[in-house]
């Protein structure tokens, strides 16, 4: 295995069942403990967060305003999970995957209060007088096992260390250089050098300076690709209810196979709960405990009411943001689409195969494959990897697989075999014949059309369109090619913000880890520098490095909230009174 593999490997064991039952199960808890009070005030808490009073810092001790504390939070989230993981995961776990996005940014809400609630309560200054605080500090000073407590808060400030790297830093710069490269043909060295030189003017000034260029530029932006995509939406608006049913069967449809392939079931209902939570992590970070290190950098006298206010970063941008995308994709008619990378030839002796295909960049590649029929699979197996197929669309009441003893006239041409859109033939001589339109377990395309001599013919593969640059297909069914040029803008906008939010929650963890600031402008100089690297990383390497950091890092905190569950219910049920109190004074002036 090589190390792509490796990291693949790993990404699928920590994203399995158990996170997500950790995940959405701490959610859902948590929810139910607090007498699901975080959605019964989040009226309360929208508005809160729009006050003029949530600009300021007349209300209790702290670093930044409020809403500077929330905006700050929110340029760590809003990023390429908006743009590009939606799309990924629409791509990757079906469209029904947003329904599951929408269920764990629901049990998010409670998971995102309830760490920043408590980072707030056991936040620290320290000796340069500025606020210190996140899960680490919380697992150090509330847990009652202090032992305990100290090596889960140590393991979460390393894991978001790790964590600031990738899932903060290294993918947002990949997303960035992939997306310019690819609209502007801007060289990725290039854009690595830009990003690191803007993340170093930044960063250098401290929360003060990230949260001063947060809370102008990630309203702005935000706003910003919502108009965009709502009139991409608009424009498709007769395909939006097709797309939205399409949503929602494909998010709970269990579909009968004959034989009882329970498999086959539990791979597609897990693949859209796996990649629709994944993505929704990544992109609103509740219960990874990443918000809550900004939260405690805000001004307030009450821990309750800025969680209020923190917490509506999982409905802005899940429940907004990338709803609108995944709306806007759905509407186009753009998801399936795919993409041609490579043609050439493909000959055929026994039971091996040989491919000679030539790539859209220009590079050349011979591979021989030993074929293996199987119902209905066709298994390729080369030296470098194993590739099964399955006839594409899953038409399989259209497709015959033949053998010699089935047919007369298997030395025939396979074209004569009424297969549909694919078959699978041992000819008389012993030779394994394929023909066709296939999909591999990689979900791309592969197409194969025999010739006269049932030797080989042409070949082609086409990948699935996914990504950035899925989203800005989408966009370009209304907006033209200006749509992708806006959808490149939004994503270098969001990214570039996540960068810099991502910088402060590492920057603490760091600085938790080795007990003092001093070190601080270490931290911000070499994170600045790893920007160049992820820029020029593949795109799937980092997604995975990414998930694994994003596991790693929410396991002590999920498991900090629910030892602290009986303390987060009883402070948000006594801030009730306060809530009363305010509203009585509201209605006597």
């Amino acid at each position: 295995m090589n190390f792509s593999e490796i990291v693949s490997a790993v990404d699928d064991f920590v994203w399995g069942p158990v996170m997500l039952v950790l995940l959405v199960g701490t959610g859902v808890f948590l929810t139910i403990r607090t007498g699901f009070l975080p959605w019964r005030n989040l009226p309360y808490a929208l508005k809160s967060t729009l006050s003029k009073e949530a600009r300021t810092k007349s209300r209790g001790q702290g670093d930044v305003s409020p809403f500077s504390a929330l905006t700050t939070a929110l340029a760590a989230t809003i990023g390429t999970g908006n743009i590009v993981g939606v799309a990924t995961a629409m791509v990757s776990g079906g469209p029904g995957a947003l329904v599951w996005m929408w269920i764990s940014a629901c049990f998010g809400l409670t998971s995102k209060f309830s760490e920043c609630m408590l980072a707030i309560k056991y936040r620290e200054v320290n000796e340069k007088g500025e606020m210190s605080g996140g899960p680490m500090y919380t697992m150090k000073k509330a847990i009652k096992n202090k032992t305990f407590g100290k090596i889960l808060g140590w393991l979460f400030a390393f894991f978001a260390v790790v964590a600031s790297f990738g899932i903060g830093n290294m993918t947002q710069a990949n997303s960035i250089a992939s997306a310019l490269n690819e609209t502007f043909h801007v060289p990725l060295m290039i854009v690595g050098i830009v990003i690191t030189v803007l993340a170093l003017i930044i960063i250098v000034g401290g929360i003060k300076t990230i949260s001063k260029v947060s809370s102008v530029v990630v309203p702005v932006m935000a706003i910003f690709y919502v108009i965009c995509a709502l009139v991409v939406i608009i424009g498709n608006v007769g395909n939006l209810p097709s797309g939205i049913a399409t949503i929602f069967s494909m998010a709970f449809s269990v579909k009968a196979v004959s034989g009882g392939a329970l498999g086959t079931v539990v791979a597609s209902m897990m693949g859209a709960m796996r990649y629709g939570v994944a993505r929704g992590v990544f992109s609103n970070e509740a219960g990874m405990g990443s918000a809550a290190i900004t939260a405690a950098a805000a001004t307030t006298d009450n821990p309750v009411r800025q969680a209020y206010i923190n917490m509506t970063g999982t409905f802005w941008d899940t429940i907004v943001v990338c709803t609108i995308t995944g709306l806007t994709i759905a509407s186009s008619g753009v998801l399936g689409m795919t993409a041609q990378k490579a043609q050439g030839i493909y000959t055929v002796e026994g039971n091996q195969m040989v491919i000679e295909a030539s790539y859209n960049d220009g590079k050349n590649e011979d591979i021989r494959y030993d074929i293996a029929v199987d119902g209905n699979k066709v298994t390729l197996q080369s030296e470098q990897k194993t590739l099964v197929l399955t006839p594409y669309a899953g038409d399989e009441d259209k497709v015959q697989f033949t053998d010699a003893s089935a047919k007369e006239e298997q030395g025939a041409s396979l074209a004569s075999v009424e297969a549909g859109p694919a078959a699978a033939a041992i000819l008389e001589d012993g030779t394994v014949m394929i023909d066709g339109t296939w999909q591999g377990d990689d979900k791309n395309i592969y197409n194969f059309s025999v010739d006269e001599t049932n030797k080989g013919g042409s070949f082609r593969y086409s990948e699935l369109v996914e990504g950035s640059s899925l989203t800005i297909k989408a966009f370009e069914t209304v907006l033209g090619k200006a749509g992708g040029w806006l959808v490149t803008i939004g994503i270098a906008l969001f990214a570039f913000s996540t960068i810099l939010g991502w910088e402060y929650h590492g920057e603490k963890a760091f600085e938790y880890i080795l007990g003092t600031h001093k070190y601080n402008m270490v931290y911000r100089i070499f994170f600045s520098l790893i920007a160049y690297v992820g820029a020029t990383q593949t795109l799937d390497l980092v997604w995975n490095l990414s998930d694994i950091a994003n596991a790693l890092m929410a396991v002590p905190n999920l498991i900090c909230m629910l030892l602290l569950s009986g303390e987060i219910a009883k402070d948000m049920k006594a801030f009730q009174s306060v809530l009363k109190q305010e509203k009585e004074a509201k209605a006597a002036r």
